[in-house]
């Protein structure tokens, strides 16, 4: 397994100009010590050809592997012409991918609009995937559609293999938030649907002082790691849920040592 960031995880500093993202990429590098990033595309300050090969060589300075390239996107959307346009975003992130040297893009299946109309649309958002896995294929990146809820297609594991199953293409995976399932059991939806990510987000909501995340329990997701060889990116993904009391610039790095701990706690 190896230990990633994504970029959300200082968004806040990002956003507002405290922090630019070469000076993000140097902190994944130098001062958490981590192999890798998963960038998310609103953070990139430009996105011609020039600036993305110039992103890819500066990582590349860094040892730091570009693991994962995430736009946003909207297979849900009400009509064929919005969702035509999803799609086209997503073909023209996949050429940005492929320049950046990213093996992974994460997208998502969407939120249906309006969300009674779920079943209805799904076939629509089915169609819609499969339409970027023929880009998927001529680029040599992976799908990682990630599970996602607030009102989205996939709230649970039953609901992701059921679409993994449905597309049923080495092109199309998932990107396993720890922290998105809500299944009754979250890590045993996590260790259904583990087999099919090529990418992975440790999700940190509540990070104390001594380095422990408050919501999740990691000694499970650690074991399920373990369990089950994984042996892609696990990126960390910051959110801080209590910014009264969590502070990206200062937490962040707690949070990445945690994940180190169990990493060499399961050795893994």
């Amino acid at each position: 397994m190896k230990l990633g960031l994504c970029s959300w995880s200082y968004h806040r500093s990002l956003e507002s100009g405290k922090l630019d993202f070469t000076g993000l990429l140097k902190i994944c590098a130098k001062e958490l010590k981590l192999g890798g990033i998963d960038i998310i595309a609103d953070h990139l300050p430009k996105i011609d050809k020039k600036s993305l090969i110039t992103y890819k060589k500066m990582a590349t300075d860094l040892r730091l592997t570009i693991a994962c390239l995430s736009p946003g996107n909207n297979f849900g959307k009400s009509t064929p012409e919005e969702r035509a346009k999803e799609v086209q975003s997503v073909k023209d992130w996949l050429d940005a991918g492929y320049i950046l040297g990213a093996p992974v893009l994460r997208i998502f299946s969407g939120w249906p609009l309006p969300y009674e109309d779920k079943e209805k649309i799904w076939p629509a958002m089915v169609d819609c995937i499969r339409e970027c896995e023929k880009k998927a294929k001529e680029t040599g990146i992976v799908l990682a559609i990630e599970p996602h809820n607030n009102n989205g297609f996939l709230p649970t594991s039953k609901d992701t293999l059921r679409l993994i199953k449905e597309i049923n293409s080495e092109w199309v995976g998932i990107n396993l938030d720890t922290g998105n399932y809500q299944d009754a059991d979250n890590y045993k939806g996590i260790e259904d649907t583990i087999m099919y990510a090529p990418h992975m987000h440790a999700k940190v909501h509540h990070i104390s002082d001594d380095c422990k995340e408050l919501e999740f329990d990691y000694d499970r997701i650690f074991s399920i790691l373990k369990k089950t060889d994984y042996r892609g990116f696990f990126s960390l993904e910051f959110e801080g849920q209590d910014m009264n009391h969590q502070d990206e610039i200062k937490d962040t790095p707690k949070a990445v040592e945690m994940l180190k701990r169990y990493a060499r706690k399961y050795e893994i």
